[in-house]
């Protein structure tokens, strides 16, 4: 009997489980409300969702760790080495919350992944044993891209109708003042308010996470979902971010899908290869003619062609001005959540460089005087919109270095090297230039599809 009812305790632990995760899945989009946990710069529902299907599932986190030997001595490491900065700078609780949640958050989704698709993980034995692949995941990923691209889909559709509803289309004003309520910065006004808390995170979205999934899957349904978001999103003017991740995702694309050695085998080939590159060149013209930004920035350069681009130059600039005058704090950072105080102490020293090479000063960008002040930004100051610049200012340069060579020794140890590996990976070294949420989606599912290679003929092998 007591066999019988912790077995059926299991079951049912088992389908929360599956809920909780699924539910992640279906706010994977959803990450600019007001009801959303705020961290920089976002406020998402899933990264907690995916923490609480870890805690559901923790009798297999020991699988977990061996899969992953490195995640535990990386959270020491930032939990030690932030320690120098909070005794010689302070701790900002607030930031530090959303700073240590961010981490534990990316670290949680990377676990549930493993959870849900590897197969030893699901299995009853998966935590006590090596993998075996005859088990079956606990999760259908099958499934998982459909309730992807159903919340991808909504997520374009509430765009669709943020774009009808301005003023210079169909002015539905009650309607859009009920939008602009719930979102924490609202700017449906000018650009379609997908459910993003940024218009320039289409990009991460499409090309951090479906993307990758289609290279994983080969799902024919993700091109068409990405190639309807992106097309959809540059003809409503959803901003040039898109128009620049787009242009880099197409080259990637190229590169990873194209059978080089095919095409340079006949003549014919070598044509066809020639006009598609004549057209994809097309294209990006055809993207800068219709973008204003994209203009403005070739002519008047970074600093002064752009407000949004001038904006993000200060915000990089500060807190790494202020490491430059500070080496110590430059090697062993200035503590999690301490950007604010990194950006304060930066900001005449950056503003120099910032006004030197003839940069644009906003009122944004005169409010970063004091990052922590009063602000109309519902979501705070404090970010960098930079994860390079986050990262090295929390925790320094010398954990910088030591997280990329756990992320190159983690692919070396799976034996995961590929064409499509190192393209991926450079194309999340650009998405993540401009982003700076350390719990977005795009690393861990990185980090788990390298991990599973040696084991999984789910990963499509591509060389």
């Amino acid at each position: 009997m007591p066999h019988i009812y912790l077995t059926a305790c299991r079951i049912s632990f088992t389908g929360v489980s599956r809920i909780v995760f699924y539910t992640a899945v279906l706010l994977l989009p959803v990450d600019g409300l007001i009801w959303g946990i705020q961290m920089p710069y976002w406020s998402p529902f899933s990264p907690a969702l995916f923490l609480l299907f870890t805690l559901l599932n923790a009798r297999r986190l020991p699988y977990v760790v061996r899969r992953f030997p490195c995640m535990v001595p990386m959270l020491v490491l930032l939990s030690l080495i932030s320690v120098y900065g909070w005794l010689t700078i302070g701790v900002d609780w607030t930031y530090l919350f959303r700073t240590g949640f961010a981490i534990l958050a990316m670290c949680a989704t990377l676990a549930a992944f493993c959870i849900a698709f590897d197969p030893g993980a699901s299995s009853d034995h998966g935590a006590a044993t090596e993998p075996n692949t005859h088990d079956s995941p606990l999760l259908s990923l099958h499934t998982v891209v459909t309730l992807l691209i159903v919340a991808y889909g909504v997520a374009f559709l509430f765009g669709v109708l943020t774009w009808l509803g301005q003023a210079r289309h169909l002015d539905w004003g009650q309607f859009m003042n009920q939008v602009n309520g719930v979102f924490l910065r609202q700017y449906h006004s000018s650009r379609p308010q997908f459910l993003f808390a940024e218009p320039s995170y289409i990009g991460m979205h499409l090309y951090g996470v479906l993307l990758p999934l289609f290279w994983l899957t080969r799902d024919r349904r993700l091109p068409v979902l990405i190639l309807t978001f992106a097309l959809g999103s540059l003809a409503m003017g959803s901003g040039t971010r898109i128009a620049l991740d787009s242009a880099v995702a197409l080259v990637v694309c190229a590169i990873v899908e194209v059978p080089w050695r095919w095409v340079f085998s006949r003549t014919r080939n070598i044509v066809a290869l020639a006009a598609g590159a004549v057209a994809g060149c097309g294209v990006i013209v055809a993207l800068f003619a219709t973008q204003p930004r994209l203009q403005a920035l070739a002519s008047q350069g970074l600093f002064a062609g752009d407000s949004s681009m001038s904006a993000r130059i200060i915000r990089t600039l500060a807190p790494l001005e202020a490491g430059l005058q500070d080496i110590p704090h430059l090697l062993f950072g200035f503590g999690a959540g301490n950007i604010g105080e990194a950006m304060t102490r930066g900001y005449e020293s950056a503003m120099r460089v910032f006004l030197a090479n003839g940069g644009m000063v906003t009122e944004e960008i005169r409010q970063l005087v004091d990052p922590r002040g009063p602000t109309s930004n519902r979501a705070g100051n404090v970010f960098t919109m930079n994860a390079y610049t986050s990262f090295i200012t929390e925790f320094g340069v010398i954990a910088f270095a030591a997280a990329i060579g756990v992320v190159l020794w983690h692919v070396t140890r799976n034996h995961a090297w590929n064409k499509t590996t190192i393209c991926w990976l450079l194309l999340l070294a650009y998405l993540y230039l401009q982003f700076e949420a350390y719990a977005f989606y795009a690393l861990p599912l990185f980090l788990w599809v390298t991990s599973t290679a040696p084991q999984r003929d789910i990963i499509i092998r591509r060389s």
